[in-house]
């Protein structure tokens, strides 16, 4: 079976972690991370700097590139999409431009207190913090998936990582 699976979280949320620890939990799975972050150190040389004028667009083009190569050459696979995917416009994008995958899943990584991610952030290495201006507008502005953009995904999970 070909598994996408959509990790969607604020900056600090644990995303990469959840991704790590699914790998270790399912052993028996072919497991594939395609992360946002490693993509623009890659294109970039760091992960504080951006493509000009932020564009993120190139970024959620090659993780679209990749997924779609995995599915193409891969019998049985799990890819997992670590990138925030705050809201649905950037869900159905990648809903969208990837194809060949037997089963969909969004996983809204989320806590209760979310003053958890600034403390998250200091945990990382220091040249992937974020600012925490920049988490609290992530938080302030998440939204949940549509019902309409919900039933385009074989599961819709909330996973409280507190």
């Amino acid at each position: 079976m070909k598994k996408l699976l959509f990790i969607s979280g604020p900056a600090g949320i644990g995303k990469s972690t959840y991704c790590r620890n699914y790998i270790n939990e399912h052993p028996e799975e072919k497991c594939k991370i395609i992360s946002s972050d490693e993509i623009r150190r890659g294109l970039t040389g760091s992960y504080k700097e951006f493509l000009p004028g932020k564009d993120m667009n190139p970024i959620y083009k090659m993780m679209v590139d990749t997924a779609n190569d995995y599915a193409a050459k891969e019998d049985d696979v799990t890819v997992m999409l670590d990138t925030t995917m705050l809201f649905d416009e950037r869900r159905v994008y990648f809903l969208d431009n990837i194809s060949g995958y037997d089963y969909k899943e969004l996983g809204l990584l989320k806590l209760h207190d979310y003053s958890i991610c600034l403390k998250r952030n200091h945990e990382r290495i220091q040249e992937k913090w974020v600012p925490e201006e920049v988490i609290q507008s992530m938080v302030d502005g998440y939204e949940d998936p549509s019902k309409e953009v919900s039933a385009r995904f074989d599961q819709v999970k909330t996973i409280y990582l507190d």
